[in-house]
């Protein structure tokens, strides 16, 4: 991929020079490497801006805001999804809000800020703009949105996981079915949490169990780490401290190897929950 970019920028070519830097930007992120992803992010937005190609100078913001996000810089990030949301909603007034994988990530920085209302009222508006043949990871990931701000709702204000349940089995369902086995971890740690928060403590173990040997075989540092954390969580809430401690010094490590800023301040608290 770095060969096709530079032969693109050789060429001029421009747009095919930031489809080329998104894709590098994207492979580096999923390995945890984020210093790299940014780079090739900012690489691609000005590709894409000097291609003048409307849908990349879109694609790529939100590939780099996706990278800034998991280098915690949240603000950044924000400004940048905003900056992608004016430019969809120029290019496909019928569709104002960011879609499929684009408006997953948005979603996901939504949720880190809270706003679990908001992520809902977005995921039911991908549903009505549901088209058969939609992919199934686009569908399957609509869902993760679904279920992970429904089970935020749950968690903040009734104790009824209901709704979350539901939509977190169609999620990791669809997971599989697309075939997408790098994606497949996010959904099985977003249902352990919510078997965790349960009490299907069991049930929550196979789920990261399977989403960390996958992370690991496929060598994805971020989802190693996320699995590590919820692997935390869940060994303190079976008082297994000497465990807790285990996954949390790997997922910190990682943190700190990968520049994985978005998990430093959770890392933290569940230092601080062990007391130390």
């Amino acid at each position: 991929m770095q060969a096709a970019m530079d032969y693109a920028v050789k060429k001029k070519e421009w747009e095919h020079a930031a489809v080329a830097a998104g894709n590098l930007s994207e492979s580096h992120l999923s390995l945890g490497d984020i210093h790299e992803a940014l780079e090739f992010g900012e690489k691609s937005v000005g590709l894409a801006d000097k291609s003048g190609d409307e849908f990349q100078r879109m694609y790529s913001r939100t590939t780099l805001a996706d990278a800034r996000h998991q280098a915690g810089e949240f603000s950044e990030a924000e400004r940048l999804f905003q900056d992608a949301k004016r430019m969809q909603k120029e290019r496909q007034p019928e569709f104002p809000l960011l879609y499929s994988l684009r408006g997953f990530q948005y979603c996901e920085l939504l949720l880190g800020q809270g706003q679990f209302m908001e992520v809902q009222g977005r995921a039911k508006k991908f549903f009505e703009w549901r088209e058969p043949t939609d992919p199934l990871l686009d569908i399957a990931l609509d869902q993760l949105s679904l279920g992970r701000a429904f089970l935020a709702q749950a968690v903040a204000e009734s104790d009824d996981f209901g709704r979350a349940a539901e939509y977190l089995d169609q999620a990791v369902e669809g997971l599989r079915k697309s075939g997408q086995q790098d994606e497949l971890p996010r959904g099985l740690i977003a249902r352990a949490e919510l078997r965790r928060h349960a009490g299907s403590f069991s049930q929550a173990r196979q789920d990261l169990d399977e989403a960390l040997d996958i992370a690991r075989d496929g060598e994805l540092r971020l989802l190693i780490a996320d699995a590590c954390l919820e692997f935390t969580r869940l060994f303190l809430a079976l008082g297994e401290r000497v465990s807790a401690r285990e996954r949390l010094a790997e997922a910190e490590e990682l943190i700190r190897v990968c520049g994985y800023g978005r998990r430093r301040e959770e890392a933290a608290e569940l230092r601080g929950e062990l007391g130390e």
